[in-house]
């Protein structure tokens, strides 16, 4: 079996890349574990930093498009603006704007795209080799309910979340010894959101009006959802004995919310064992706390827990590309001649030691580049690499990582693929203002 494209994974960095790859003409073949697409996108958080701190989009092309077809659906009404950042760390008042939608429908949205693009998915598989010639993955081996399958192509996408195929092939990492932590998000429904803002400007339960209150966004003319709170966060303060819980809650359906509020640290989402303590505590920490939340919150007191994600690691390997993205890469807002995507959230470091979230935002409140190096890992030919696990120190992977940004990756690493397999070269042969040109071509920021 030989296809001209594998994607390994069809996350949020994977959909966008089969479906660059199979409009690019492109044989593509996506491999994925689950039996759906999508990812992280349909845990139950927005789309965040695809708009800057100045109200400027940089994410566009295929990232825009899912936009459009969820809104088509009622399952997304856009951005949701007119809120700040604001902290004792951030007097500037940085622009805030999230995209709120509906986790089943971009389900639907990611596969139809995918398919209709001409890319074939192959769901509930897992890559388990590669097969090597010298340095250049060949061919790989899956496994699913067929049994183990060798699969060819000219060009794989690693978009595993994992830098799976990295490793399998030998590959080089970051040698990061901290890890953000892991969660499992939470929808909850039947609860009073109006009131819910009220708790948090209260203070007594749920703390941090004052750092907080102007992320607090309710519903502008321009969204046509009937939701009142769109977007709130704080801290939850549920006993004496009870410790700090840091929380965003975002909302797309009148009553209904989706939290992310829940952590372990010190776990690594590539060994087994401990993925599977790291699911097991998340479900027992989602639990305790929703019951705290009843007992102690006036918004939640007829609650009602809807559904839960699978654990969500937002780091674990991170590749030695041709570049390595810095912190000050970030912050400084920096630019590379051979971009092929931009990012613009504040790096977001979830506290590996269990503390406060930290944020560092980029200088004047715009974006930084993407360049392409920094996609291609160092020490094997055939392959792309985009999402969370790309070419990026461990504060940098704090902005990297998130959607927006990790879309548009996807894009360039599968219009790449596509230019790689027509021009018959390997993607590090790729020639860059080619591939550029392309990319504009498509609507991508770049």
């Amino acid at each position: 079996m030989k296809y001209d494209v594998i994607v390994g994974g069809g996350g949020t960095a994977g959909v966008a890349a089969a479906i660059a790859a199979a409009r690019g003409g492109a044989r593509t073949l996506v491999i994925e574990q689950y039996g759906h697409l999508g990812g992280t996108a349909v845990s139950g958080i927005p789309f965040l930093g695809s708009m800057d701190c100045n109200g400027e989009i940089v994410n566009r092309g295929i990232f825009n498009e899912l936009i459009e077809k969820m809104k088509d659906g009622d399952g997304c009404f856009g951005y949701a603006t007119g809120a700040y950042w604001h902290t004792p760390q951030t007097p500037e008042r940085y622009r805030f704007s999230l995209v709120p939608f509906d986790p089943e429908y971009y389900k639907y949205v990611a596969q139809e795209l995918v398919l209709g693009a001409g890319a074939k998915v192959l769901y509930h598989t897992f890559i388990s080799d590669v097969i090597m010639e010298d340095n250049r993955i060949k061919a790989i081996e899956v496994v699913n309910k067929s049994g183990k399958q060798i699969i060819e192509a000219d060009v794989f996408v690693d978009c595993t979340g994992d830098a799976d195929l990295v490793h399998l092939a030998g590959g080089s990492f970051i040698d990061n010894p901290h890890k953000q932590n892991c969660s499992i998000l939470f929808r909850i429904g039947n609860v009073d959101l109006e009131q819910f803002a009220a708790d948090l400007e209260e203070g007594k339960t749920v703390t941090g009006w004052g750092d907080w209150h102007t992320r607090v966004i309710k519903a502008h003319n321009n969204n046509t959802l009937p939701t009142t709170i769109i977007h709130l966060a704080g801290h939850m303060v549920l006993g004496e004995n009870e410790p700090e819980t840091t929380f965003t809650a975002v909302s797309l359906r009148d009553s209904e919310i989706s939290l992310n509020a829940t952590r372990v640290a010190g776990l690594s989402g590539v060994d087994a064992e401990q993925v599977t303590q790291a699911e097991i505590l998340e479900r027992r920490n989602v639990m305790h706390l929703f019951k705290l939340m009843k007992e102690k919150i006036p918004a939640f007191r007829d609650a009602r827990l809807l559904t839960t994600s699978p654990i969500g690691f937002r780091q674990t390997r991170n590749i030695v590309g041709d570049y390595i993205i810095t912190m000050e890469d970030i912050v400084g807002g920096a630019k590379f001649p051979d971009s092929v995507a931009k990012g613009a959230y504040p790096i977001d470091i979830h506290d590996p030691q269990g503390g406060r979230t930290r944020f560092f935002f980029i200088q004047s409140g715009g974006s930084y580049d993407i360049p392409y190096r920094s996609l291609l890992p160092k020490d094997v030919e055939g392959l792309l690499v985009a999402g969370r696990t790309i070419s990026a120190t461990h504060e940098a992977n704090g902005s990297t990582r998130i959607m927006g940004c990790v879309t548009a990756q996807g894009e360039a690493v599968g219009t790449a693929a596509a230019l790689a397999v027509a021009c018959k070269v390997t993607p590090r042969q790729v020639g860059i203002e080619k591939l550029r040109e392309i990319l504009i071509a498509n609507g991508a920021i770049i």
